[in-house]
């Protein structure tokens, strides 16, 4: 299985940052996000990954490129453990940098089918949007595997819970009568109180190649963008779509508070940082 990971927005929420560095680069705790991304693929077995860009990936695909002269550097300077790091980096994934074509309408979806034609053909296939972390024992991919595995549905939906006051904000689910984990339909960002459900979409999923049925004769919805989760609640009328709540803390780091939110949670779970950082926030005037 190949897996895609969209990096494919402008960054509007990141600028005047996002301008010449991709907010997927930007670091969490010293590490650029997409490359906890990359590693979580990696940990669940799928080692082909796509990237689909718009524009401006050059420091993405030089961060996951072989560097001999920093390498050399660091050799010669006695520093292995970096080396390592920097070496592993290079050669954990099979990678290719995919350009979504000006010609494909704008939206979460859109990615898919700008990277359709590197699939396996009749393969099933990864998909996860670039600004989200969840921080877990298990890494997110396996726990969608696993599913996938199990059930050989459609589509497989990463889900989480959120509170009452929080399901305006997302797409939430409504589950088949009678059942914990088939997806009826997805309602987007639903007036307060009318949510069928607390459990929302979350940025993973496993897809079989009937979304391209459906993203074929999809129109674009709010906004003039393609969303995803319209393709989602179309495939459910027609195909299974297992709804996986995934364990682990999400955070959606798509915006400069949450990233900061995200850098301090990945900082704790670093013994090279946490000491240092709690006693830090302990000193601060609050």
């Amino acid at each position: 299985m190949k897996g895609i990971i969209t990096i494919a927005g402008y960054g509007t929420r990141f600028l005047p940052a996002s301008k010449a560095v991709p907010k997927e680069m930007i670091p969490i705790a010293g590490v650029p996000l997409i490359q906890y991304h990359v590693e979580g693929l990696v940990a669940a077995g799928i080692t082909e990954i796509i990237v689909v860009v718009r524009g401006g990936s050059e420091a993405v695909q030089h961060h996951f490129a072989p560097t001999p002269d920093l390498e050399r550097h660091l050799e010669e300077s006695g520093k292995l453990e970096l080396l390592d790091d920097m070496r592993h980096i290079s050669q954990m994934a099979e990678i290719v940098f995919v350009r979504q074509p000006e010609s494909l309408p704008y939206g979460n979806a859109a990615p898919a089918l700008a990277a359709r034609n590197w699939l396996t053909p009749g393969e099933p296939f990864y998909y996860m949007f670039g600004d989200d972390i969840i921080i877990a024992d298990a890494p997110v991919p396996q726990q969608m595997l696993d599913s996938f595995n199990n059930h050989q549905p459609a589509a497989v939906l990463a889900t989480q819970s959120v509170p009452d006051d929080e399901t305006h904000l997302y797409g939430c689910i409504e589950l088949q009568p009678g059942s914990d984990n088939v997806m009826k339909r997805i309602i987007e960002k639903p007036a307060p109180g009318d949510a069928p459900s607390n459990w929302v979409q979350i940025g993973h999923f496993v897809f079989t190649p009937e979304l391209f049925d459906v993203l074929e004769t999809l129109e674009t919805g709010k906004g003039d963008e393609l969303w995803l989760a319209d393709a989602v609640d179309r495939l459910a009328a027609r195909a299974t779509v297992i709804v996986q709540p995934v364990e682990g803390k999400w955070m959606a780091a798509g915006d400069p508070l949450r990233q900061l939110k995200a850098c301090i949670e990945m900082s704790l779970r670093r013994d090279d940082m946490r000491d240092g950082l709690i006693k830090y926030l302990r000193s601060l005037d609050l």
